[in-house]
């Protein structure tokens, strides 16, 4: 049986008689402040029943229902807040697609104006405002530094590889590109992902040592995570006494070092072209000398690519400099084979 039921009566709730600084008046002590009416009013004479008099007055009504149809701040507030932070993040996704295809970021300067057009009953489009200024201070400022963050956090914590090379002597500055290669939990595979790219114009075995370290020192990344080396094979990175190497291993002694893998894939197809003694190199300048200059021979290729029912593919011209295009010209040529002979 509850209390109300055995005729109890509920205990009074304690009153606090603490007053308050914000009921003080600027006028004194003999004045009150009403907070809905923002005044002052006397209260020298009646005291309590001066305010019952106020609360009773058309002013104080007018304001109290105002009052009660009044939107609060917080509610702007968050709109502002969200429409701006949905507008920074089709910014930044804007500044992520340039980088990620490598797309000219002057392309951003017509993009934001033209969005607003194409959209013109979204806010967002409206204030879209990251031309090529903004998008490349996106992308250098908040977009690289934040996966910068992430794959430091990433090497501090699991084993990756390094590649490492060096720029040509075209400019001023040499470059010293410094690549990482990790197992990624996100997509589930291995990937390449860029750590620095400092400048060293004394690109001798000291120097690239000391940016490779400086570069795992001020990410906190501990040499003992470190499994392989890749680079290529010039003496001031491979070399046994003095390089880039030798240095390394006293820092990770069991590193393993793995040389550049296109450089050993050409020595490894070098040599089995010169024990096959078939002139591969020739063969396909010939080819290219045969057809380049004669429109005529050009007209009957085509005849015979039509008569044995072949691809309408372009020669390729191989350039010897350019060692890995060795494979596309052997390909195409195989291709055409057909019409070739004939």
């Amino acid at each position: 049986m509850d209390a109300s039921e055995e005729g109890i009566p509920d205990k009074k709730s304690k009153k606090s008689c603490k007053y308050l600084e914000k009921w003080d008046s600027r006028m004194g002590l003999s004045h009150a402040f009403f907070k809905i009416c923002s005044c002052d009013f006397s209260v020298s004479h009646g005291g309590r029943n001066d305010v019952s008099h106020h609360e009773k007055s058309t002013k104080h009504k007018r304001w109290l229902e105002a009052q009660k149809h009044a939107q609060t701040m917080s509610a702007f507030v968050t709109r502002n807040t969200t429409e701006a932070d949905q507008v920074m993040n089709a910014e930044v996704k804007m500044a992520m697609l340039c980088a990620r295809n490598n797309a000219s970021i002057t392309f951003c300067d017509d993009f934001h104006k033209c969005v607003a057009e194409m959209f013109p009953d979204s806010a967002i489009a409206r204030k879209h405002s990251a031309g090529k200024t903004k998008s490349t201070q996106l992308i250098k400022g908040a977009i690289a530094a934040e996966l910068d963050d992430e794959l430091a956090r990433t090497c501090r914590s699991q084993p990756f590889s390094l590649m490492c090379d060096e720029s040509n002597n075209r400019r001023t500055d040499e470059e010293f590109v410094i690549l990482t290669r990790l197992y990624d939990e996100a997509t589930l595979q291995v990937a390449t992902k860029f750590m620095e790219m400092p400048i060293c114009n004394v690109g001798n075995a000291e120097n690239l040592y000391e940016k490779l370290s400086e570069a795992l020192r001020k990410r906190g990344i501990p040499w003992e995570n470190l499994i392989a080396f890749a680079s290529d094979n010039a003496s001031v990175m491979k070399g046994r006494h003095n390089s880039v190497t030798s240095r390394l291993k006293t820092s990770q002694p069991h590193v393993q070092d793995l040389g550049c893998i296109c450089h050993l894939a050409q020595l490894a197809s070098g040599c089995a072209i010169q024990a096959a003694q078939v002139p591969v190199e020739d063969f396909l300048v010939g080819i290219d000398t045969h057809f380049d200059k004669s429109a005529k021979r050009c007209e009957i290729y085509k005849e015979f690519v039509d008569f044995t029912d072949s691809d309408h593919l372009q020669l390729l011209r191989y350039c010897s400099d350019r060692r890995l295009s060795l494979l596309t010209c052997v390909q195409r040529e195989l291709n055409q084979w057909d019409a070739l002979q004939s």
